[in-house]
């Protein structure tokens, strides 16, 4: 166990409200004899352990936070946080951290001294607060950006739901307009909003994370300008990024071949009604591609291999097209690749191109698979519906295949 060092002089061990040294990482440094008697622990036997380990997860984020400001601000700001007690319990405090440096504290050359109160004590101290401060608790954990704004959208307060969601310090963007934490194309859209209030309005944007990385929010506006202890909105923001990433993934699987990824039938025949019926200017054409010699594949080697081969045909396809080009698999080894503003030269080197890619052995299973492509093509001039531009395609495809010798 790690040697605890000499305590301070003075009166910090007789002080009645517990005090906590910990270095900038959390590492528990000294404890004073009211931080025991509060939590009911054995402080000395948490000398040289983390603080993490006694706080509820949910406030990790939120004490992180304040660990990286305090240097800066040499005094933090109040931090709600959940202890762990003696009985395996948790119990509610209000902390400060002030920072300490140049050997302040003895035996350290950094360190952060945390005073708490524990929320039950307080409330017992403030005469009349009646369940102030238990709503504060519940504003202060909730799962919920809460904050209110001023009549412009600057935050006057927030809670450490922010620093959950966002990693942003709750203190540092007091002051600040709250579309400033939202994503360049989003900002707009939420002055928009709040210039033309409806009572209650219901947005959603993408806001900026710490890390780099972005966080969809379900935002609730209210207008209580009129209200005259409020005097601007408050505004709840729920993160619904697990729900987006969730709904992104099945529309995905609604719209993709599960196998190569690709677009599956009905969303191929779907995008294709979209460039026939859109009237584009220039023509559309398609290249309806039906892979040469790959039913002895599944007969030969399996169909582990044959759905190998399929997905390299997929990759392989992929990096021969041009940017703006999809490609949709109709079924079994048939492929169609749809070239938008596509003039014939273009294609016929498309073409061109997909077949040298092809005819390249493909390994699959340790099996090295041969295999060709027949492909035919149609433009959508010729053809004025997409059922009519996908059988022109495949008559043209299965004419190379006659003449190759390729039918099966």
């Amino acid at each position: 166990m790690p040697e605890c060092p000499p305590e301070p002089p003075g009166l910090t061990t007789l002080l009645p409200d517990p005090v906590v040294v910990v270095d900038p990482v959390g590492t528990i440094i000294w404890a004073n004899d009211a931080a025991a008697d509060s939590s009911g622990l054995v402080f000395s036997e948490w000398i040289g352990r983390s603080l993490f380990e006694l706080l509820h997860p949910d406030d990790h984020a939120t004490t992180a936070s304040a660990f990286t400001t305090v240097e800066g601000k040499g005094l933090g700001g109040l931090v709600d946080v959940r202890v762990r007690d003696g009985a395996g319990g948790w119990q509610a405090y209000e902390t400060r951290g002030r920072y300490v440096s140049g050997g302040a504290w003895p035996g350290v050359d950094e360190a952060i001294v945390i005073s708490a109160r524990r929320v039950a004590d307080r409330q017992a101290l403030e005469l009349g607060g009646g369940d102030t401060d238990r709503l504060r608790a519940l504003v202060h954990h909730a799962r919920t950006i809460l904050a209110s704004l001023d009549e412009h959208g600057t935050i006057i307060s927030i809670n450490g739901e922010i620093t959950r969601v966002l990693g942003i310090d709750s203190e540092a963007v007091v002051g600040r307009h709250f579309s400033d934490l939202l994503d360049a194309d989003d900002r707009q859209l939420f002055c928009d909003v709040l210039h033309a209030m409806e009572p209650i309005a219901r947005i959603g944007v993408r806001a900026t994370c710490v890390d780099g990385g972005h966080a969809h929010l379900e935002i609730n506006l209210a207008d209580l300008r009129n209200d005259g202890l409020i005097r601007g909105f408050t505004l709840s923001a729920t993160d619904v990024t697990d729900l987006k990433t969730i709904q992104q993934a099945l529309r995905h699987m609604a719209d993709h071949d599960p196998l190569t990824g690709l677009l599956n039938r009905r969303s191929l025949l779907s995008e294709l009604d979209r460039l026939v019926e859109g009237g584009y200017d220039d023509e559309t054409v398609i290249l309806f591609c039906d892979l040469d010699g790959f039913k002895a594949v599944n007969d030969r080697v399996g169909h582990a291999a044959g759905d190998a081969v399929l997905v390299e045909v997929a990759r392989r396809l992929e990096r021969s097209i041009r940017p703006g080009d999809f490609i949709g698999r109709l079924g079994g080894d048939e492929f169609v690749v749809v070239l938008p503003h596509c003039s014939q030269q273009e294609a016929e080197r498309t073409a061109t191109a997909i077949r040298a890619s092809l005819i390249e052995p493909i390994v699959a299973t340790d099996r090295v698979i041969e295999l060709d492509v027949s492909i035919g093509s149609a433009t959508s001039g010729d053809s004025p519906t997409t059922a009519r531009l996908l059988a022109t395609a495949d008559d043209a495809m299965y004419e190379v295949k006659r003449t190759r010798g390729n039918l099966r």
